[in-house]
């Protein structure tokens, strides 16, 4: 009688602990379902930011660079027949400021709907070499000592040399921009990783605010005063980043200053 009663607890202990895993895998599968949908649903989303960013720049470069091209050809004209210093001044400041509004105008474009990458192999090494010293002139002209060394003798990697070097010249113009009023030292450095390499750009500012740090690379948000232009730099190069399927990510530098990671990963 014993046996039947232990046998019936038996079975029905086993039955209890079945629908408890079958309720525990249900509640599992219907989390990773969730967690999918919100995954999904991020993407959709951010999709739907660039592609009305990239209407909005569409529309907005040619609602804007009509006029400015108006504005640029009388500038010009006038530079011409003009030769009063202090007008001629004056009209090469309106064409200056001229450039600049194009070329936010070509940033956003440029977040929005980025060219295809091209691939290509070469030497990275020789590659960041050779846009060190082409960047060394313009950082002395504020006052800014810019280092490049390596122990590597030769790297090859496979991505696209023209997205890349707009990547790391955003990373030094940012650089640039927050040291040229006092001065500095910027260093760009190449380490070797797990799953690649990695390109660093720090330098010995004041570095970047704990509350801001999340919004650094979002295209609509700037932490520069106005009248310093949109600060496009930092976004920019995540979203090239992003199209070479590397990353990028902001540390701390020892310096104090900031320090931004180009991550390419390993093909």
């Amino acid at each position: 009688m014993e046996t039947i009663i232990d046998t019936k607890i038996t079975e029905k202990t086993m039955d209890e602990n079945q629908k408890e895993n079958e309720n525990k895998n249900e509640i599992e599968q219907v989390r990773a379902e969730l967690a999918f949908l919100r995954e999904h649903f991020n993407e959709e989303l951010e999709q739907q930011k660039l592609d009305a960013l990239a209407e909005f720049a569409a529309g907005a470069g040619h609602e804007i660079n009509n006029p400015l091209a108006i504005i640029s050809g009388h500038a010009q004209l006038l530079l011409r027949e003009i030769e009063n210093a202090e007008y001629r001044r004056q009209l090469s400041v309106i064409m200056a400021q001229v450039k600049r509004a194009y070329e936010m105008i070509a940033d956003i474009r440029y977040f929005a709907r980025p060219p295809k990458p091209e691939i290509e192999k070469f030497d990275l090494v020789k590659w960041l070499r050779s846009l060190a010293e082409e960047q060394i002139p313009f950082m002395r002209e504020s006052g800014i000592e810019l280092y490049f060394d390596t122990d590597f003798g030769s790297v090859n990697i496979e991505t696209d040399p023209v997205q890349l070097r707009l990547a790391v010249t955003a990373l030094c113009n940012n650089a640039r921009d927050i040291l040229q009023t006092t001065g500095g030292n910027i260093w760009l450095q190449l380490q070797q990783v797990e799953n690649g390499w990695e390109i660093s750009v720090e330098d010995d500012g004041l570095g970047v605010a704990q509350e801001i740090r999340s919004l650094i690379f979002c295209p609509y948000y700037s932490g520069r005063q106005a009248g310093r232009g949109l600060g496009f730099g930092l976004p920019k190069a995540w979203r090239i980043m992003q199209q070479l399927g590397g990353s990028i990510k902001y540390e701390q530098s020892k310096n104090g200053g900031a320090k931004f990671v180009l991550v390419i990963k390993n093909t």
